[in-house]
């Protein structure tokens, strides 16, 4: 199962953010006798080391005086024909960069504003204009880069550096959108450069990192998702996702019991993770058992071989537990792949050997069967919580096919009860043969009964 590709961003932001770049970018003209029209425009001062005519600067700032008086087109005229006088007078280019964005054509504002910066890359007029006018060119990565140079240069104004904030949120969520739609299409590639994008702009997001660790696992790129999946997991650990996505890769790369651990913390944040950890439990504990216990969840019908083997690996501190009975002899195990595990069952008094001393492996094991083993095992497993055993042990559920003086009753009766087996339909159904399904339900319900659970 794929980890989500998540946005992770606040709609509500991204609004804010489009409300605050529209005003900064295209604000309109305010009414006239209300002051200047544009006060959020950074007038083109002269620098101190820039030497010019005293003509030259009058003409500059009465220009600048007909741009806020709303003048627009004659603003432009006069700037025009002040840089035919004084070429390379960089602060009338940063001027007819205003008025270019004062008329929304942000793409010649962009031009006039970068031929400025040509002039003196330190001009701070010119990159506050070209910040606006990137935005109003929809250029929102060069106009994160302009701010970033800007706060560089100078850092008085408290409010561009939450504007770049406001900025670089926009442009992550723009890209991760981008992103899923590329996903989408089967364009990974292109996916993996837009997040790639973005996580420049939001290194320690897990959002941005989780979606990149889903596009590096569909591309087999296993090295770099498993960098970026341990990077999520160290910017936020109790973000469940993060834990999915190394989880994720881990299953790319068949280490199951990785996949498991990794789940079960995912798990324990987000509940919603819970079905998957508990298949990623499944499987790893499949892989690590015996070839013959594998694919158990599917399986029609357990052997006596295979329950026992499970109960081994499973509940061993229960076998542990169990008192130790005089050693039963099975004439028919030896060589067997669970002798072992029939051996340690058998004398822990959690199965039985027949009285003709054959435990028979290969025999299926039927519901009534798997009831008295659970039986057995519930009752050691509730050792020191006898309150509870005894309410368990004196619950009389009503079975449909199976009277109370059957003698699987008390067992079935005990095993249903304590949440380890069921009966649909008011049936118990004693001599049905068990699932796989329904011996490793029983396991894992005495499992979290030994877990104090």
């Amino acid at each position: 199962m794929r980890a989500p590709l998540v946005l992770g961003m606040r709609v509500s932001a991204v609004v804010i953010m489009g409300a605050v770049l529209a005003d900064c970018a295209s604000a309109p003209p305010r009414a006239s006798g209300t002051g200047p029209r544009y006060p959020e425009y950074s007038p083109p001062v002269i620098p101190a080391a820039l030497k010019v005519a005293g003509d030259v600067r009058a003409r500059h700032e009465a220009s600048w005086d007909q741009l806020q008086a709303g003048d627009v087109r004659g603003a432009g005229r006069a700037y025009a024909d002040l840089l035919k006088a004084a070429p390379g007078f960089y602060p009338a280019e940063t001027g007819l960069g205003y008025v270019a964005l004062a008329d929304r054509q942000y793409r010649t504002a962009v031009t006039r504003f970068r031929t400025a910066l040509g002039r003196d890359n330190r001009y701070v007029p010119a990159w506050r204009g070209l910040v606006d006018a990137e935005l109003g060119a929809d250029n929102h990565d060069e106009a994160i880069a302009a701010l970033e140079r800007l706060l560089a240069l100078d850092a008085t104004r408290e409010t561009d550096g939450e504007r770049l904030e406001l900025l670089r949120l926009g442009q992550v969520q723009r890209l991760m959108v981008q992103a899923a739609g590329r996903v989408k299409a089967g364009r990974l590639e292109e996916a993996d450069g837009l997040l790639t994008r973005a996580l420049g702009l939001a290194p320690s997001s897990p959002s941005v990192l989780v979606a990149l660790v889903d596009v590096e696992v569909q591309r087999g790129d296993l090295d770099e998702a498993e960098a970026h999946a341990r990077r999520a997991v160290a910017a936020d650990a109790a973000d469940a996702g993060a834990h999915g996505a190394l989880a994720s890769v881990f299953e790319a790369r068949g280490r199951h019991r990785d996949a498991a651990a990794a789940l079960a913390r995912a798990a324990a944040i987000d509940p919603a993770w819970r079905a998957r950890a508990e298949a990623a439990r499944t499987r790893a504990e499949a892989d690590s058992g015996p070839a013959e216990l594998r694919d158990l969840e599917a399986a029609p019908t357990v052997t006596r071989g295979q329950l026992a083997a499970l109960i081994a690996a499973r509940l061993e501190t229960v076998v542990t537990r169990s008192p130790r009975r005089v050693l039963q002899v099975a004439t028919d195990v030896r060589g067997h792949w669970a002798a072992d595990a029939v051996l340690q069952v058998t004398q822990a008094g959690l199965m039985d050997v027949y009285p003709n001393h054959t435990f028979q492996p290969a025999g299926l094991v039927r519901r009534g069967d798997l009831a008295a083993v659970v039986a057995g095992l519930v009752t050691i497993a509730s050792s020191g919580r006898t309150d509870q055993l005894a309410r368990w042990q004196g619950a009389r559920p009503g079975f449909t096919d199976l009277a109370s003086g059957h003698l699987s009753y008390r067992a079935a009766a005990l095993a249903v009860t304590a949440g380890a087996m069921a009966a649909e339909g008011g049936r118990f159904q004693p001599t049905r043969p068990a699932t796989g399904a329904e011996v490793l339900a029983a396991i894992r319900r005495v499992e979290a009964v030994a877990g104090g659970r």
